[in-house]
């Protein structure tokens, strides 16, 4: 009687074991597809700022061009050239 109460105890030990680790390795997948899936996005998001990057570095530089300022300059700010006249040379 003493045995088969043993047994069963151990028995039922076991099963709540093995059913709480059962448990703990759903949890673990859950959070690893979760994590894996947030990281694909932060790398979708890394070309994605990477190509904007890249966007934004050729607009600079066609928006840099010495002739385009030299236009602007004349068009928006009304500059020009200095004449002679117009030049003062300061000395130290």
């Amino acid at each position: 009687m003493i045995r088969s109460r043993f047994s069963l105890l151990i028995f039922i030990l076991g099963v709540s074991v093995l059913a709480a680790v059962s448990i703990a390795v759903v949890i673990q997948v859950y959070d690893f597809r979760k994590n894996f899936s947030y990281l694909q996005t932060m790398k979708k998001d890394e070309v994605d700022y990477e190509v904007r990057w890249g966007q934004l570095l050729l607009e600079e530089s066609a928006l840099t061009q010495p002739s385009r300022l030299e236009q602007a300059a004349i068009k928006d700010l009304n500059m020009h050239a200095p004449s002679q006249d117009e030049l003062v040379i300061v000395k130290p």
